[in-house]
């Protein structure tokens, strides 16, 4: 009889465990159950496109509605839009907004140059060097141009190469040096068929002769002053080959 007693008692505790284990387990499931029903993607909203429309920018996210908000793999789906669509420059965000909404967030990027290819087409690439789209036809008007640089036949969305790698590195060098000081807006075209003589050409009003890529930056500060000091009537070139020495000339167009 105490055995049996024995017995029961020690059979007691693990009933007990058991039952909260299904408890447990009846609670995943209908919070599980819970997410599947109500959470469930109705609204997809871009923010940020001007060149894609949200319609191109969803189809390439690979979100549809119906699926669920909560299992949305933000990072799959910003590298689905960087894959197919070569325009943006970065994913901002993958936002969701409870109870039914995704906001993707995207910063799209700009043709800034035309490249010439190996093969004798164009492309248009960013300041960064990314292959944006090849040129079918003739050039947009305006559009500016590295030249003395042939790249190597590129994939739209990757970063270009070059026969004469160098020569795309100094251009490279010469725009980000550039970007951001107002300078780069007004480019028609950055000649480095001569690596230690690049020159640029600001609209058609300067000629701009850099020397080689060494003390870029400086040289675009203190290009930048020179051009604040020219008035709007003058045209000509402007030499910043000495401006290691911190000289500079401006010789007007004749």
């Amino acid at each position: 009889m105490a055995g049996r007693k024995k017995q029961e008692k020690n059979r007691r505790p693990s009933s007990g465990v058991a039952g909260r284990l299904l408890i447990m387990l009846a609670v995943v499931a209908a919070v599980v159950f819970g997410v599947a029903l109500f959470f469930k993607v109705t609204t997809i909203e871009v923010q940020g496109n001007s060149i894609y429309s949200a319609e191109d920018v969803i189809a390439a996210s690979g979100i549809e509605t119906g699926d669920n908000l909560l299992l949305v793999n933000k990072a799959t789906t910003a590298g689905n839009i960087l894959a197919a669509l070569p325009y943006v420059e970065e994913v901002r965000g993958i936002v969701r907004s409870l109870p039914d909404t995704i906001v993707i967030q995207i910063r799209e990027s700009e043709a800034t140059f035309a490249v010439q290819t190996d093969v004798n087409t164009t492309w248009l690439v960013n300041s960064r060097g990314k292959a944006l789209e090849k040129v079918e036809g003739d050039l947009p008007e305006g559009q500016a141009k590295i030249t003395g640089v042939s790249v190597k036949s590129p994939t739209a969305g990757m970063t270009v190469t070059a026969v004469e790698q160098t020569r795309l590195d100094a251009a490279l060098a010469v725009l980000a040096s550039l970007d951001g000081t107002g300078v780069l807006e007004h480019v028609a075209a950055v000649d480095v068929e001569k690596e230690y003589d690049i020159t640029v050409q600001y609209d058609d009003r300067y000629t701009i002769r850099l020397g080689g890529t060494d003390d870029l930056d400086y040289k675009a500060q203190y290009l930048t002053s020179i051009l604040a000091e020219l008035s709007d009537f003058q045209a000509g070139t402007i030499d910043l080959t000495g401006a290691a020495n911190k000289k500079a000339t401006f010789q007007p167009a004749a």
